[in-house]
């Protein structure tokens, strides 16, 4: 199943008023950092898109990328794991 990468700029809105941790709780996702997260979705880019966009400030940036294997990164082991679990080979 195809994953997404979910980034934005909070900058402009608390983060406990932030609404897009509750949205992401609708897929399987892990948290890279505090305002991205990967989801597991069959949705398209656009529709995650003009869910979450609502949500934002009208200064806000977002950005949807899909992901695939190979990937690098440094971190939390259990974000590791869950990637090399859920992100498709290209």
């Amino acid at each position: 199943m195809p994953v997404l990468l979910i980034t934005y700029d909070h900058s402009t809105m608390s983060l406990m008023l932030d609404p897009v941790p509750n949205f992401v709780k609708e897929y399987k996702h892990v948290q890279l950092s505090k305002s991205s997260y990967a989801i597991e979705t069959d949705e398209k880019t656009m529709t995650i898109y003009h869910k979450i966009i609502p949500f934002l400030s009208i200064n806000a940036c977002l950005f949807i990328v899909t992901l695939t294997q190979p990937f690098a990164c440094q971190g939390i082991e259990h974000v590791r794991e869950w990637l090399r679990k859920h992100l498709p080979e290209n």
